[in-house]
């Protein structure tokens, strides 16, 4: 039996089985399939059983129906096949048949135009040229105080004790 597996933009998936010669799909209860969307219209697509499978119609949805990735346009009609995703208006859905599907042709590559700027300035510094933050050197003032009062101290010391070794002894 062929299924219709809705995924809700909220992460949800509901099962559909598709029984009925005739099914309605849209927004209100009144559809025999309810996507609760504000996405889908009303009234959005129709499905109708055909040797097995079913053909899908737009029927004049607002933000209208993908088939695979290409925009149905409202009224034509198209055959379903098992894996074709269908997205009506933002909710995705899968459907699967009994029947497997053929084999399905690679996209067509699309070539990209390659417009170069209007206009280009070169900067002031490039101190911008990196996507990375520059690294800022911070220098711990308090540490090197006491550092510095560190060693002045050993070495205060070190003369203490120089001169204590100098000193003639006592007797």
């Amino acid at each position: 039996m062929p299924k219709f597996t809705v995924s809700l933009p909220d992460g949800t998936q509901v099962v559909h089985d598709l029984v009925e010669d005739q099914i309605s799909l849209g927004r209100v209860e009144e559809n025999t399939i309810e996507i609760s969307d504000a996405s889908v219209s009303s009234r959005h697509a129709q499905l109708t059983r055909d040797e097995g499978d079913y053909v899908l119609r737009d029927i004049g949805s607002t933000n209208g129906t993908r088939y695979n990735d290409r925009e149905l346009p409202e009224g034509e009609d198209v055959r379903l096949s098992d894996g074709d995703v269908i997205i009506f208006g933002k909710v995705g859905v899968l459907y699967n048949s009994e029947t497997p599907a053929a084999s399905r042709p690679l996209p067509v590559e699309e070539t990209l135009a390659v417009v170069p700027a209007a206009a280009s300035a070169r900067p002031a510094d490039f101190s911008n040229a990196s996507p990375f933050a520059t690294k800022k050197s911070s220098a711990d003032k308090l540490g090197i105080a006491l550092i510095v009062v560190a060693v002045l101290a050993l070495l205060a010391a070190g003369g203490v004790i120089a001169q204590i070794y100098q000193m003639p002894s006592p007797l």
